[in-house]
């Protein structure tokens, strides 16, 4: 029984970590999105956004736009919001895109894709991604000051600032729990309910995106590299790397219906599309 016992762990620790193939679908054309930096898919609708930079990554310049990306790869609207600088992360709570925009908070009709306010955290440096906590808050990564704000309507609070989090990038609420991978540090940890960090792994510098594969996590690194990480035995696996073709791997989007993983280039201005099996 006990030999058994370690063939199974075995075993289910091997195809825990069996590495993910992913399929590419289609790229969009490099001619259209300009610094593209982050995905997002509403799951209300399947609309797929695009976050362009257009420019220097934290450079208020006022060029940068969001635009709307069709199933098949093709640009809907290139300029479907404008008016920001260096928009990033996004994130969709009843009725209204939140932006992060270097030092603001850009709140977005998504019927109209007009600007409605432009929030301002306080002390606020290089606001980077954004996600939507279950009660339907958002909450925003600033990597420059190690801090997550909080955003409650129209009020904007710390919620959390910590000496580990060494340039916070990615975030992402699953369910109550939230979920934090830092540029600087390159560690994946679990933000605990109390506040604390639960480191989940590490080794991924220039930690960038996050998105959810049921119980497990792809996590992307802007330089070029996609990972997968296993919840079931902490394993990383490398599953995608386009350094040699210089196209970065910046903040990923999922449509979970659909199973299809959407990786922003950055400096490659296109969006490449992946099935996920």
């Amino acid at each position: 029984m006990k030999y058994l016992v370690l063939v199974t762990g075995l075993l289910t620790s091997l195809t825990a970590s069996a590495q993910v193939q992913l399929q590419k679908l289609w790229e969009t054309d490099s001619t259209q999105l300009r610094t593209p930096e982050s995905v997002l898919v509403d799951p209300a609708s399947s609309s797929i956004y695009v976050s362009n930079i257009d420019g220097k990554p934290w450079e208020a310049d006022g060029k940068g736009f969001i635009s709307t990306l069709a199933a098949n790869g093709q640009v809907q609207t290139l300029k479907w919001a404008e008016g920001l600088n260096a928009p990033k992360g996004m994130g969709i709570s009843k009725g209204k895109m939140y932006v992060a925009d270097i030092t603001e908070i850009a709140v977005i009709n998504v019927r109209s894709g007009h600007i409605e306010r432009k929030l301002k955290p306080e002390g606020a440096v290089n606001l980077n991604d954004v996600t939507v906590g279950p009660n339907g808050d958002v909450y925003v990564t600033d990597s420059g000051n190690n801090r997550i704000y909080h955003v409650k309507g129209k009020n904007v609070s710390v919620y959390l600032e910590s000496p580990e989090l060494q340039r916070p990038n990615g975030i992402k609420f699953v369910g109550d729990r939230m979920f934090v991978l830092t540029s600087g540090s390159g560690v994946f940890y679990e933000v605990n309910p109390d506040k604390s960090l639960k480191k989940l792994a590490e080794g991924l510098p220039s930690g960038d995106g996050i998105e959810p594969d049921g119980t497990n996590f792809f996590l992307s690194r802007w330089e070029g590299v996609l990972h997968y990480w296993y919840a079931a035995d902490g394993k990383l696996v490398q599953v995608l790397d386009t350094r040699a073709q210089k196209k970065n791997c910046a903040d990923i989007g999922i449509d979970q219906n659909k199973k299809v993983l959407y990786v922003p280039t950055f400096n490659g201005n296109t969006v490449a599309a992946y099935q996920i099996p």
